[in-house]
């Protein structure tokens, strides 16, 4: 199965974050991020940890796309989103009206430089 990384300058790529909590327990399950008025970001910070890039994220369609199932996502608008290669930490956090803040866990995104300009 082939696989491949996103690369520098790529538009329309879709940065999915899934929020996760645990139950009584111990089970890891989805958080719930479907709340009414509740202010989604996906944050993207850059390979050399200078600078955290922050975007507005919606329910993701790689999900059952309405909350309940803790998936977000962020879709590359402009060339600049990504404009550097190397492993980028991607991470989610969710405010909520009541002023619960809700961040998920954080992972690497790998970014490559792209072979044909």
């Amino acid at each position: 199965m082939a696989s491949f990384n996103p690369q520098v300058g790529d538009i329309g790529l879709e940065i999915v974050v899934d929020f996760e909590t645990c139950d009584c327990a111990g089970k890891v399950i989805p958080f719930d991020i479907s709340d009414a008025g509740a202010v989604i970001m996906i944050c993207l910070r850059k390979p050399d940890q200078s600078t955290t890039k922050e975007f507005v994220a919606t329910f993701s369609t790689c999900g059952l796309g309405d909350g309940t199932d803790g998936s977000a996502s962020y879709t590359t608008v402009l060339a600049t989103d990504l404009d550097v290669a190397g492993s980028w930490l991607v991470s989610g956090k969710v405010a909520f009206l009541d002023g619960r803040i809700f961040r998920g866990n954080s992972k690497n995104l790998v970014v490559e430089q792209p072979v044909c300009s």
